[in-house]
C-alpha cells in the first residue's frame, strides 16, 4: 500500500472511531433501534421519509401495534392501512408498503435478506434498501440521505453542490465493513442532532478536527445539496351536505391527490373566484337545484407537496335532496360509516369544525 493510501486508511479508521464512539453514548433511544428487526427498521424508514421523527413516532407505534408483523400487514385492506397513514401524507409511500407486505410473504416468506430482493419491493429505493440491510443485517451497504448529504459536503469543504454519485462514493469509502448498522445510523443522527441545516454544533462535534468547512469558517455557507420542490399552494372548497343526520361522500368529486376513495365533495378553486359563488354552482351541479350554504370551517392542511387552505360551505337540503343524475358515485353516509370511509385528515378535520359549527347555531 502506497504512504498516501496508508494515510488515507488510518484517518478514516480515526474518523470511524470517534464517530462510533460518539453514537454508543448519545444516540436517541428509538423503538426501530431497541428492536432492529428488518420489518420494524423498513416501516421505520418509509415513514421517516419526508417525515421528521417526533411527528412519526406516534404513527409507528400505532402501526406496529395493528400489524406487529409482515403477515398482519399483508392480510390487511389497503383501506385499514391507510387509515392509521391518515395526517402523514405521501399516501403512496402506504401504498406500497401494502403491496410490498404482500409481495414478501407470497414469493419469500419472511424478509428478504438479500440487498436485490429488498430493492425489487415497490416503494424501496436505493437508500431504503441500503438502510434495512445495513441496520438490520449489518451488511455493508452505503446509505445517503438529506443529513448525510450535509455531513459530507461540511465535512469536505465543498463551495458548489456535488453530483448525487459523489455522495454515495464518499460513503462507500467511509463504511466500515463490520459495524456497518451503527456507522450509518451515527452518520445520519450526526446530521439530526449536530450537523444542522443552521447554525451547526460544532461545539459538540466528535468529529469537527476531520472538518474541512470547520477548519475554514465556513460551515454556515454550505451549498444546497439537493434543490427540494417547492410546494404548491391551492385554495380548495369543500361541501358538507347532511340530510337526515348523513352526510353526502364521492368518489369522483375530488381532487386525486387526496388519499382515499370517498371524500367529502370538493374541488381546486380556480382563476380567484369567490368561494362562495364556486361552492354554489358546485352545489347545484351535484344536487340538481339551488341551496343556500352556510361558510362553516376554514382549514389549512399540508398533503403531499400541497399546501392546501380549504373553505368549506355546509347545507342540510331535506329529505327531498335527490343526485342527479343517479350514481353509484355518491353515498349518504351515517356517523360510523362516513368516520371509516374519509381516510384524508383534511376531511376528518372539517367534519369536526363542522361539529362545532352546528353546535354553536344550537345553543346561539
Amino acid at each position: 500500500m502506497k504512504p498516501q493510501n496508508q494515510r488515507n486508511t488510518l484517518q478514516i479508521k480515526k474518523f470511524q472511531g470517534s464517530l462510533l464512539r460518539w453514537y454508543s453514548r448519545h444516540q436517541r433511544i428509538l423503538p426501530w433501534r431497541s428492536n432492529p428487526d428488518p420489518y420494524c427498521v423498513w416501516i421505520s424508514e418509509i415513514m421517516l421519509q419526508q417525515t421528521q421523527v417526533k411527528t412519526a413516532l406516534p404513527y409507528y407505534d400505532r402501526f406496529l401495534s395493528r400489524f406487529p408483523d409482515i403477515e398482519a400487514l399483508a392480510q390487511a385492506s389497503e383501506r385499514e392501512v391507510l387509515n392509521l397513514w391518515a395526517g402523514l401524507g405521501y399516501y403512496s409511500r402506504a401504498r406500497n408498503l401494502h403491496k410490498a407486505a404482500r409481495k414478501i410473504v407470497k414469493e419469500h416468506g419472511s424478509f428478504p435478506q438479500e440487498y436485490s430482493a429488498v430493492l425489487a419491493l415497490p416503494g424501496v429505493g436505493r437508500y431504503t434498501a441500503g438502510a434495512v440491510c445495513s441496520i438490520a443485517f449489518n451488511q455493508p451497504h452505503p446509505v445517503v440521505d438529506g443529513n448525510i448529504r450535509r455531513v459530507l459536503v461540511r465535512l469536505n469543504g465543498l463551495k458548489a453542490p456535488p453530483a448525487p454519485a459523489y455522495f454515495w462514493d464518499r460513503m462507500s469509502a467511509l463504511l466500515p465493513e463490520r459495524n456497518a448498522s451503527s456507522f450509518n445510523q451515527a452518520m445520519m443522527e450526526l446530521g439530526a442532532l449536530i450537523c444542522v441545516p443552521l447554525h451547526p454544533r460544532c461545539g459538540k462535534c466528535p468529529v469537527r478536527g476531520f472538518c474541512k468547512a470547520f477548519k475554514l469558517g465556513i460551515q454556515d455557507r454550505i451549498p444546497e445539496a439537493r434543490a427540494g420542490r417547492a410546494a404548491k399552494n391551492l385554495q380548495m372548497i369543500v361541501l358538507v351536505i347532511e340530510r337526515n343526520t348523513r352526510i353526502l361522500l364521492t368518489s369522483v368529486d375530488k381532487p386525486q391527490f387526496i388519499p382515499g376513495k370517498w371524500g367529502l365533495p370538493s374541488r381546486i378553486l380556480q382563476g380567484g373566484k369567490p368561494a362562495e359563488k364556486a361552492a354554489a354552482l358546485f352545489c347545484r351541479k351535484i344536487l340538481g337545484t339551488n341551496h343556500a350554504l352556510s361558510a362553516c370551517a376554514q382549514v389549512r392542511h399540508s398533503i403531499s407537496n400541497y399546501r392546501i387552505h380549504a373553505h368549506a360551505f355546509c347545507l342540510n337540503p331535506g329529505k327531498s335532496a335527490a343526485l342527479r343524475p343517479e350514481s353509484r358515485d355518491y353515498v349518504w353516509a351515517s356517523c360510523s360509516q362516513y368516520k371509516i370511509r374519509l381516510i384524508s385528515s383534511m376531511f376528518r378535520k372539517i367534519i369536526q369544525k363542522y361539529g362545532e359549527f352546528q353546535s354553536a347555531i344550537s345553543f346561539g
